[in-house]
């Protein structure tokens, strides 16, 4: 059994960017999920990328607040951003000057590790239920290694809508999916996921190496080849 379940807001609970949130599902499940956390005496949190003044103004207009107190409702603060190196603190103003809307992926990490520190809490006593491929379930394996499972109704990628990968865990808003991640983990295998990062990011580095320069040599190499070969006579 899980002692604490996290469960992301933008995205999941809330509408974000190309997902609609079906509210009705969303009150059903969230009113179940905390029942259960409440029987089962597990500690529910409740996390979101946005800076405190859009994070708390969706929690106030949404039905999910009346679920979790301030305790439970962790979000982007200033402290967090001026606590960072500088350089990266300039990189998070300069996101939310252009979108006050900006999601911080990488602060759900560190808001768990907190909770993992604060409580003295073992990693395998808690679940994250979130819905991206590489900013919660690669950045999860990096960083928090906690246990983790993707919201199969908004499967995403850096932001883009993607095809689930198997060997991992996924959930739906039927909370008897959730139950059975909270009672009895199953057992994952991240070879895909793994397969995943790495495609990534040779994608990304082969993206940026301008190769023009050896593909004219590869090109001249094989022009050369071929005139050779029609200047050769055969007897």
């Amino acid at each position: 059994m899980k002692r604490v379940c996290f469960i992301e807001m933008e995205g999941v609970l809330k509408s974000h960017n190309n997902y609609s949130a079906d509210e009705k599902k969303v009150s059903e499940f969230i009113k179940r999920l905390s029942a259960f956390c409440k029987t089962k005496k597990i500690e529910l949190y409740l996390l979101s990328g946005y800076h405190e003044v859009v994070a708390k103004k969706e929690f106030k207009e949404s039905e999910i607040g009346k679920y979790f107190d301030k305790k439970h409702f962790l979000f982007v603060t200033e402290k967090y951003i001026s606590d960072k190196a500088e350089v990266d603190e300039k990189i998070h103003r300069d996101s939310l000057d252009k979108d006050p809307g900006f999601v911080d992926s990488y602060f759900k990490q560190v808001a768990i590790n907190k909770v993992i520190s604060k409580n003295s809490l073992e990693r395998n006593e808690i679940l994250l239920l979130c819905n991206d491929l590489w900013v919660d379930a690669y950045y999860t394996t990096r960083f928090s290694k906690v246990d983790f499972a993707l919201f199969e109704g908004n499967i995403q990628e850096r932001g883009v809508p993607t095809d689930r990968i198997s060997g991992l865990a996924y959930f739906s808003l039927d909370f008897n999916s959730v139950k059975i991640l909270l009672t009895s983990f199953p057992e994952v295998n991240f070879k895909n996921l793994d397969k995943f990062v790495f495609e990534t990011m040779k994608k990304v580095i082969m993206g940026s190496v301008d190769l023009s320069g050896v593909v004219k040599k590869i090109v001249n190499k094989q022009s050369d080849n071929v005139g050779g070969l029609n200047e050769t006579k055969i007897d």
